[in-house]
């Protein structure tokens, strides 16, 4: 079920005023917020690794693609997803880390140096608290959908597509300045990405059946 644009909007910008208010409150730098944008990813690849295991409907993924389901757990597919997924976003923390982590020396010793760094030291765990009820609130109608397809290709679309966006939107913002401006240019750049999410996925999966079928 598609959610009115009305809603649509009003979620997309709630979602993007969190950090906007990490901006102008918190005081954060731009490698806060593409850490915060990073951690949001991460938040929806467990979610979706979550939906594959415990997905109710006919169909389900192994590591050979969509398969029609005969256990009520699967283990394969979100296993070469987490994996898969969890590459490539640590490939992105490693750029993203490389370009704009200068200032943040010694946070990637460790995940727990990482996580009291970020989490509890900028103050981004109220604002991934609710990004995780949310996406698992979304996990409950997603586990039921007929088909996975649309949940693995929204995640790698997600990975792929919005860390590009948001790390080019940086790299603008450094040649700028990083000057409030700059940094509310970024966040109306990822705000704009969310609301035409769901035409661009459309798209994608509509080009790739037809690909498919043509076959």
């Amino acid at each position: 079920m598609h959610m009115p644009r009305a809603n649509n909007l009003a979620l997309v910008v709630l979602s993007n005023i969190l950090p906007l208010l990490g901006v102008l409150l918190a005081g954060w730098d731009i490698y806060t917020l593409l850490i915060f944008y990073w951690m949001e990813t991460a938040v929806v690849a467990f979610w979706t690794v979550m939906t594959m295991a415990f997905h109710t409907g006919l169909e389900t993924w192994t590591f050979d693609g969509p398969t029609q389901r005969n256990t009520n757990f699967s283990v394969g597919g979100p296993a070469f997803v987490l994996v898969h997924s969890g590459f490539f976003m640590a490939i992105h923390l490693f750029l993203m880390s490389a370009l704009y982590g200068g200032d943040w020396p010694g946070h990637l010793r460790s995940p727990e140096v990482f996580l009291e760094t970020f989490l509890i030291g900028q103050k981004l765990w109220p604002m991934l608290a609710l990004v995780f009820v949310h996406r698992a609130a979304i996990f409950w109608e997603e586990r039921n959908a007929d088909s996975l397809s649309p949940v693995i290709a929204s995640l790698y679309m997600r990975i792929v597509v919005m860390q590009v966006v948001i790390i080019i939107g940086a790299w603008g913002v450094m040649l700028l300045g990083s000057g409030l401006f700059g940094l509310i240019l970024l966040i109306a750049m990822r705000a704009g990405l969310d609301l035409y999410w769901p035409a661009i996925l459309a798209y994608v999966l509509d080009k790739t059946n037809k690909a498919g079928a043509s076959r």
